[in-house]
């Protein structure tokens, strides 16, 4: 399975202080149904600061967070990152796109937390559009969606050809090559709990000049590319049930109709050299939400949009 990278050494040894989590990373929380669900603070600790809720990608966990703690202390932020089921630390359990905002509610309840803003980041996006359809205005101010996926049901507008290749059964076919073979191949590389092989398997993927600088960058940034590695032995804790039951309910149907969110406070970001979650899919998205919400920056790609980008992001998150 990782033949292709037992001969080959990370550009330098991981940092055993990244892969240390420190307690703040730790949080859990005891659902009603007994169900623990794990969190993460970053960010400002001051409790009157508003607070944002980051929906981590596919596969992912609560240490995203990470990458944004500095940020949000400079901006005056609370950020609280959340593992989804089976991820990190909350329970493996059949949970859709359409029960995850009762989640959030809870923990927000928990947390004292009155109003909130949410941010969805690639696989976390139709979570957040989830929160915007769902959850009061009253609590939830605003919510944005950063280089998120699409739906299984945009694939006959986005990619015309399917529905004839398959002779009309495009969804359920796609489900199960989404199951089966998309869901197995994208989880396969980060099957390993050496750090190193780990970490030379995420410079690999790396392949844009902007992206290999990127994770190149000798500066003052607090995180680096030992934190993703870090966040990936976390996501995967548990095994691969997270990140299969992740990626079988964004292929399913997601229970809601864009057309009922209410779109006044939702905001869509997206670059335009965007391979894994293409721009036609958040067009497909936006159109239904009503036009008006989709910002797409160009020249772009799926990792490098938040290079530039990330303050203006989480400052318009915290000001909704």
């Amino acid at each position: 399975m990782f033949g292709l990278y037992e001969n080959y050494d990370p550009s330098s040894p991981p940092d055993p202080a990244k892969l240390i989590l420190r307690p703040e990373e730790c949080q859990t929380l005891t659902l009603p149904d007994k169900r623990n669900l794990g969190f993460a603070a970053y960010g400002s600790t001051t409790l009157s600061d508003p607070v944002i809720f980051l929906f981590h990608g596919l596969p992912g966990c609560r240490l995203v967070g990470r990458g944004w703690n500095k940020l949000c202390k400079t901006i005056g932020a609370r950020l609280i990152t959340i593992d989804r089921p089976g991820c990190g630390l909350s329970t493996l359990a059949e949970r859709g796109l359409t029960e995850w905002p009762e989640d959030v509610v809870s923990l927000a309840d928990h947390l004292g937390i009155r109003r909130f803003s949410v941010v969805g980041a690639s696989g976390g996006g139709p979570f957040a559009l989830a929160c915007a359809r769902f959850i009061p205005k009253e609590r939830l101010r605003g919510t944005t969606v950063v280089c998120g996926i699409g739906s299984m049901e945009s694939l006959p507008d986005t990619v015309p050809y399917l529905s004839w290749q398959l002779m009309g059964i495009t969804p359920w076919a796609l489900k199960l090559v989404a199951r089966y073979v998309i869901l197995p191949s994208l989880v396969r590389p980060y099957l390993t709990r050496d750090p190193s092989r780990l970490k030379r398997v995420l410079e690999d993927q790396c392949t844009t000049p902007e992206e290999k600088a990127q994770i190149m960058e000798d500066d003052d940034s607090e995180t680096n590319l030992d934190d993703a590695v870090a966040g990936l032995l976390e996501a995967f804790k548990q095994g691969t049930g997270g990140c299969m039951l992740d990626g079988t309910v964004l292929a399913s149907n997601w229970g809601f109709d864009l057309g009922d969110v209410d779109s006044d406070k939702v905001w869509l970001v997206h670059g335009d050299q965007d391979i894994q979650a293409p721009l036609k899919m958040m067009q497909w998205i936006h159109e239904r939400l009503g036009g008006g919400r989709l910002r797409v920056l160009e020249g772009k790609t799926h990792f490098t949009i938040w290079k530039d980008h990330s303050e203006e992001i989480f400052r318009q998150s915290a000001e909704a």
